[in-house]
């Protein structure tokens, strides 16, 4: 029985553990998916260096309060309650310091076209190169086969180099 209650105490501490560490990392996480808004600095939130940054310490307090971390009891955080989901701190970031506080657009409305934009700009433009290229190669191979023209009246002049020349 002292046995179970050893191992029954032992996993709580664990998954309690657990929990922190996955809290932590959360944390982490989003922090480095918020930039810091001083606009003297242009360090991501959890990075920033900057001595005397009005911005950086209250947006770490209420990163704190919005994971649900140590540090962020006295932050204020109106309308989010701690421990939502990420997208939810991340909106909540974008509407207290606005849409360019947070580095990664929305996957959603007029910010998706940020993620759609550029691969299909790269896509399309490895296309047109791979169709450019193609009819370059066409028009050489066209060319080659026919043969470089050439004057009539040159010819007896060519027997002569190539007499001369013994080529």
């Amino acid at each position: 029985m002292k046995r179970l209650g050893e191992i029954l105490l032992l996993s709580v501490a664990v998954a309690m553990l657990m929990g922190a560490d996955t809290q932590n990392a959360r944390f982490e996480r989003l922090g480095h998916k918020v930039m810091c808004t001083c606009g003297e600095c242009t360090y991501l939130l959890l990075e920033c260096n900057h001595v005397g940054c009005p911005n950086s310490t209250r947006m770490i307090r209420q990163l704190h309060a919005l994971t649900g971390t140590a540090g962020g009891v006295s932050a204020d955080v109106s309308g989010m309650p701690p421990q939502s989901d990420d997208e939810a701190v991340l909106n909540w970031f974008r509407q207290t310091w606005g849409v360019t506080a947070v580095v990664e657009p929305a996957t959603h409305g007029l910010e998706l076209w940020a993620w759609i934009l550029p691969p299909a700009a790269l896509g399309l433009g490895l296309l047109a190169a791979v169709v450019v290229i193609r009819q370059w190669r066409r028009r050489a191979g066209q060319a080659a086969s026919a043969g470089p023209e050439l004057d009539p009246h040159l010819e007896p002049l060519r027997a002569r180099a190539r007499r001369e020349t013994q080529i």
